[in-house]
């Protein structure tokens, strides 16, 4: 287990960066070619779509979780039948979602009150083109859940970053060349289908030793819908707190404002997407060990503790970075010097996903050990508070407003809480771990927002931010020794 998660956290991790390195530097140019207005309706666009792709129903992830417990049995009837059951679902709902998404996209569009009648006209037939998107990106999701299954994240990840190098690379040669929202979505669609393709070939390689054929079972197929709507509940409240927030916005401030939360929000997102990836491949190992009933609990408390003291690692560190070079940061992204409403903005977001993407072991925990239920509660009781704050907070004070709504997702650290319990971890032994990368996380953010000489609070901030990476180095040094050893290893055989 230590091996294969270290190796897919590994392969999840490099790709992870180099897909948010690219978003990082693509944004940027996006918002200065096309404008902070039309950057603003283009990200209207995707966050209906990424909404819309909420029909995938939890099928992905009860596809890895099925499917590693029929690898694991060795049981080819039941993996035809997990396969026929999540491949025909998701083939259903991929064609009703995106006939859904053109059918009434002028629908959609008019419920946005503060759009131009131009703005309008170019949103519903960005929407109509985004049907397409949707049905390929919906398909593709049980096509990498297989993929998971297999413990095959390399080859996950390498079609995704294939995949972000096109899309990125082709957007901003869509801009320079004048595309604005509609091109752009036409480019989104070649991507989406050219990694669909991808992936149905990868799976038919990985499966290919099977005789697998269609075998529909009643029975599999309540207890796969069971998961699902869990899994699909737990998956809207999240996606819901990250795409909702921006209509919320754009309908009460407009697309200017939009645009600069949504550039401030797509930066400070990628903490929780990053952050993620290291401890993903928790949850098909976990399947597999509770279908195989053999649990060495030390071991696996010792494997948990490293996984938080990961996910922290990406989530605070992370978080403190970008605390300590805001200003920088701000003035590269939008282009100009940022007002100090704009700062604090920022600086309270990084804050807010920091924190909140510190539940990225307890949310993997849960999935894995067949609590979709009290995930999905958490996880639903969460984005519900935190859209909350966040449409009472931009009523009242707008931009700022609505950035400190954002924090009221960190509610969904009681998954931390439930997951440990379910491997009778005590309940805030997790916050234990964590009390240093906190407290200095909050400290950092302080010293940013109080008034005083700049030069010295970036002294202090980057001193913290330096002293924190210290101590994971030193609680971290047994397994980074690991990982070189390993990676030397590897390199050694194939020289040789």
């Amino acid at each position: 287990m230590k091996q294969s998660l270290l190796k897919n956290g590994l392969y999840n991790t490099a790709a992870g960066i180099i897909r948010i390195g690219l978003a990082l530097l693509t944004i940027p140019v996006l918002i200065r070619l096309l404008g902070v207005e039309e950057y603003g309706l283009w990200t209207l666009a995707m966050t209906v779509i990424v909404i819309v792709t909420l029909a995938e129903s939890g099928l992905s992830l009860a596809t890895t979780m099925f499917v590693s417990q029929d690898l694991e049995r060795n049981d080819v009837a039941g993996l035809s039948q997990t396969l026929t059951i999540t491949g025909g679902a998701m083939l259903v709902l991929s064609v009703l979602a995106g006939a859904f998404l053109w059918a009434f996209a002028s629908q959609i569009v008019g419920g946005f009150g503060k759009l131009q009648p131009f703005q309008q006209v170019i949103a519903i037939e960005a929407l109509k083109l985004g049907a397409i998107v949707v049905w390929a990106r919906l398909i593709q999701q049980v096509l990498v859940g297989v993929e998971q299954a297999c413990q095959r994240y390399d080859l996950t990840n390498g079609i995704t970053t294939i995949q972000a190098f096109a899309l990125n690379i082709g957007m901003l040669i869509v801009v320079f060349t004048g595309g604005k929202t509609v091109a752009l979505m036409k480019w989104q669609i070649c991507v989406a289908v050219g990694g669909l393709l991808c992936h149905c070939w990868i799976n038919w390689w990985l499966l290919k030793k099977f005789p697998l054929h269609i075998n529909w079972n009643p029975q599999r197929g309540v207890e796969i819908f069971r998961y699902s709507m869990m899994s699909w509940l737990t998956a809207m409240g999240g996606v819901l707190f990250a795409q909702m927030d921006k209509v919320i916005v754009g309908s009460a401030l407009g697309t200017t404002e939009l645009g600069i939360y949504a550039a401030i929000t797509n930066v400070t997102n990628q903490i929780n997407v990053l952050s993620a990836l290291p401890v993903q491949p928790m949850m098909p190992a976990l399947s597999a060990l509770a279908a195989s009933e053999e649990f060495d609990r030390v071991q696996v408390e010792d494997r948990v503790k490293q996984a938080y003291l990961v996910n922290s690692f990406f989530a605070l560190g992370i978080g403190c970075v970008l605390l300590t070079v805001a200003p920088f940061l701000l003035k590269l992204l939008l282009g100009n010097e940022p007002s100090a409403t704009v700062l604090l903005s920022f600086r309270i977001a990084v804050l807010a996903y920091a924190l909140y993407s510190v539940n990225a072991v307890g949310f993997f925990l849960c999935l894995g050990l067949n609590a979709a239920r009290t995930c999905m509660t958490i996880q639903v009781a969460g984005s519900i508070l935190a859209l909350g704050l966040i449409w009472t907070g931009t009523e009242r004070l707008g931009l700022l407003g609505a950035m400190l709504g954002n924090l009221g997702f960190a509610v969904t650290w009681l998954m931390n809480v439930y997951g440990c319990r379910l491997l009778k971890i005590p309940g805030l032994k997790w916050l234990q771990w964590l009390g240093v990368p906190l407290v200095v996380t909050v400290t950092i953010f302080g010293a940013g927002i109080i008034d005083g000489d700049p030069i010295v609070k970036l002294a202090l901030m980057s001193g913290l931010s330096i002293g924190l990476l210290g101590w994971y180095i030193f609680h971290q040094f047994a397994t980074l020794k690991a990982i070189y050893t390993k990676l030397q290893y590897s390199f050694s055989n194939k020289v040789n």
